[in-house]
C-alpha cells in the first residue's frame, strides 16, 4: 500500500494520505471530504454529531467569529481553520485532545483513539466551553475549559485535574497533544501533511510552512504553556514522532533543532504525587500567526 501512510497507536490504525504528488486512493472523494469536514453546529450553536463518529470527533460546537474552531463534545479540536480556507489540526483524521498517566494507568483521548475515561457533561455559550470527565476507574475529574479569542486569533484551553478517593496517585503525569497539519486541508489546503516542527525547551511547540512551500500561503500554529498552579510542577514542550502519541514520557523529536515531516506537538506537565482532593490547573493555548 504504497499510496497510503499508515501509523499504528495501541490497537488503532490511522490511515491518510502522503503528500502532494503521490499517487492516492480515492483522491478526489478523500479531497473533497477534506475540503468540507461536516459540521453539525452552525457558528455558536450547539449539536450532537451526525452519528456516525465518537463524541471525540464529533461536532459538538462551532465557536462564533474566526478563527474557525470546532470542538467535540469531548473537549478535543476537531478543526482550527484560519485564515479562511486553510485548516492546521487533524487535517487526515481528528488529531487533539489530552494524556492523563498516574500509577501504572494511562487515560487518554486524542480525537481519534481514547481510553480510560467516561462520558462528558458538555455546556458551551459565547467563545466559552466547559468540558468536564472522570476517569473509568473514579480515580480523577479532569474539568476543561476551552475559550476562544477572536483578536489573539487563540484557543486557551484551562485543564484541572482534580484526585479523587482516597487514595494517594503517583508518577501524574497531564498532556495536552495535537497533530498539527499546518494548511493540509480546507478549501484551500495543500493536502501536503509535511511540515517543518520545533520546539522551546519549556514554552511552546510549534509548526510552520515557509512562503514557497506550497502553492497557496503558508501559516504557523503554535501549541503553549501559559500557567500551571502549583507552580512548582515542572513543564516541558516537545515535538511527538507519533502524530497521536499516547505515551507519558514521548520523545522530543526536535530536541537538536527544527525538523521537517508529519509529527505531532505536546506540552507535558510532571505532576508528580496526588492525594484526595488535590487539584492541578495547566493552561496552554493555540495561537495561529
Amino acid at each position: 500500500m504504497s499510496n497510503l501512510q499508515l501509523e499504528s497507536c495501541r490497537f488503532t490504525i490511522y490511515i491518510r494520505p502522503l503528500a502532494a504528488g503521490s499517487a492516492m486512493l480515492c483522491a478526489a472523494g478523500l479531497a473533497a471530504g477534506l475540503a468540507a469536514l461536516p459540521a453539525a453546529a452552525a457558528p455558536g450553536e450547539q449539536g450532537m454529531g451526525a452519528g456516525v463518529r465518537s463524541e471525540s470527533t464529533d461536532t459538538y460546537y462551532v465557536y462564533p467569529g474566526r478563527p474557525r474552531v470546532w470542538l467535540s463534545r469531548h473537549g478535543n479540536l476537531t478543526r482550527f481553520e484560519g485564515p479562511a480556507g486553510y485548516d492546521h489540526i487533524g487535517g487526515g483524521t481528528v488529531g487533539e485532545g489530552y494524556v492523563l498517566c498516574y500509577n501504572s494507568r494511562i487515560a487518554y483521548d486524542v480525537g481519534y483513539t481514547e481510553s480510560g475515561f467516561g462520558t462528558s457533561t458538555a455546556s458551551c455559550s459565547g467563545s466559552t466551553c466547559t468540558v468536564t470527565r472522570t476517569t473509568t476507574d473514579g480515580l480523577f475529574r479532569l474539568r476543561q475549559v476551552i475559550s476562544k479569542d477572536t483578536v489573539q486569533r487563540a484557543v486557551t484551553i484551562e485543564m484541572t485535574l482534580t484526585k479523587l478517593g482516597q487514595t494517594t496517585a503517583s508518577n501524574v503525569t497531564l498532556r495536552r497533544q495535537v497533530d498539527f497539519d499546518v494548511d493540509a486541508s480546507g478549501s484551500l489546503g495543500s493536502n501536503n501533511f509535511t511540515s517543518w516542527f520545533g520546539a522551546t525547551e519549556r514554552e511552546s511547540a510549534f509548526a510552520w510552512n515557509p512562503a514557497n512551500y506550497t502553492a497557496n500561503e503558508g501559516h504557523m500554529i503554535m501549541l503553549r504553556h501559559l500557567e500551571r498552579v502549583p507552580s512548582y510542577v515542572p513543564y516541558t514542550a516537545k515535538v511527538t514522532f507519533s502524530i497521536l502519541d499516547t505515551s507519558c514520557n514521548p520523545t522530543n523529536a526536535a530536541a537538536y533543532g527544527p525538523v521537517e515531516g508529519d509529527y505531532g506537538a505536546t506540552i507535558q506537565y510532571n505532576v508528580g504525587s496526588m492525594g484526595q482532593g488535590a487539584v492541578f490547573t495547566g493552561r496552554v493555548q493555540y495561537l495561529r500567526n
